[in-house]
């Protein structure tokens, strides 16, 4: 039977129960939400013993190309008087080319080894002349030196020579090394990669003073790699040398830092490789790369062959190959490897 209760007495008992659960019921969610330090420790352990996920690597990046490395080529043009007095269109044609392909192929100078012109007295060919190769103003430096037709040989007229490279403004560029006896001699400063090179030359019909010049401007830049531009060194038969090309090997033989000849005055190509014992133990130290480029043979002036000479100091070579803008034709000769092959890149520092 169940008991009865008076009101009263029934509020106090449901009073009674009512705190009693909730007495319970907060001893319930103590337990809940405070784990007990056995717990606790437990869950640490856990947590310790579990490795910590690690983020993922960052990607390595590309390293940046040094700009400086990029293989550096040089135009290299001859022997130009038949397009002077005749083909001055080709010449146009020759000179915007290279302009043209300054950025695409990195064409960092032009070359000019003598005999710009024809006849020095005739103004009409240094007027030619100068409107194409005006292409390369605050463009490419151009570096040219005296060859007989530009002087009249033995006569050493630089006057007409020296207004026409005047007007190129060579000396304002930051390569100009020096000159002396209005352009007659001359050399640049400059930088392939991250080695120290020399451009240097002087006219045709050397005297000792051009003689004692080469030497001394050669010693003093020791420490570069020099390029001897000439406008004759090489014969093409194995004849003696004579006058000019005999005083230019004296100058080769005596410095160590020439590398590289280039000239022209002979109607033909030649590449000759020239060993030199330098500290006389009967064993060779040093190779020299004479170059002899002259298409005035060919017709139309030389139907706009010239030369490019590129510098790869990643790949320590040093390619040459002949191209005509006037044709779009590369090597004229069937045998094309009288103008077109590679040459070791030889420098003072790597030997």
């Amino acid at each position: 039977m169940i008991p009865r209760f008076n009101k009263p007495i029934q509020a106090s008992v449901i009073a009674v129960l009512a705190a009693v659960t909730a007495l319970f019921g907060l001893a319930a969610c103590t337990k809940t939400n405070a784990p007990s330090q056995e717990t606790a420790a437990t869950q640490e352990a856990t947590a310790a013993a579990t490795p910590a996920a690690s983020a993922a690597p960052a990607a390595t990046p590309e390293p940046t190309p040094d700009p400086a490395l990029k293989p550096v080529t040089f135009a290299w043009l001859s022997d130009t008087q038949g397009y002077a007095s005749t083909y001055p269109e080709n010449l146009n044609t020759m000179t915007k080319w290279i302009v043209d392909n300054r950025e695409r192929l990195n064409i960092q100078y032009v070359l000019q080894t003598g005999d710009i012109v024809n006849d020095p007295k005739r103004e009409k060919e240094w007027s030619n002349v100068q409107t194409a190769f005006d292409a390369f103003i605050g463009k490419v430096p151009l570096f040219a030196i005296a060859g007989n037709h530009d002087i009249g040989g033995m006569v050493h007229f630089y006057t007409n020579f020296y207004a026409f490279m005047s007007h190129q403004n060579y000396t304002a560029y930051p390569t100009f090394g020096g000159e002396e006896a209005e352009g007659r001699r001359r050399y640049d400063l400059v930088t392939i990669g991250h080695e120290k090179f020399m451009i240097i030359g002087t006219g045709y019909s050397l005297q000792p003073s051009d003689y004692d010049w080469l030497n001394s401007v050669l010693k003093q830049y020791s420490d570069r790699t020099a390029i001897l531009v000439s406008h004759w060194y090489l014969n093409l038969k194995d004849e003696d040398y004579i006058a000019d090309a005999l005083l230019l090997h004296r100058v080769v033989a005596g410095n160590p830092n020439v590398r590289y000849v280039l000239c022209g005055h002979k109607h033909g190509l030649k590449h000759v490789e020239e060993s030199y014992d330098d500290n006389a133990d009967g064993t060779p130290d040093r190779i020299v790369q004479a170059i002899m480029v002259d298409y005035q043979a060919l017709p139309n002036g030389g139907d706009g062959y010239l030369m490019l000479l590129t510098f790869n100091v990643v790949d320590r070579t040093v390619s040459i190959t002949s191209y005509s803008p006037v044709l779009d034709d590369f090597n004229y000769y069937k045998d094309e490897s009288i103008e077109t092959f590679t040459m070791p890149l030889s420098t003072v520092d790597a030997g």
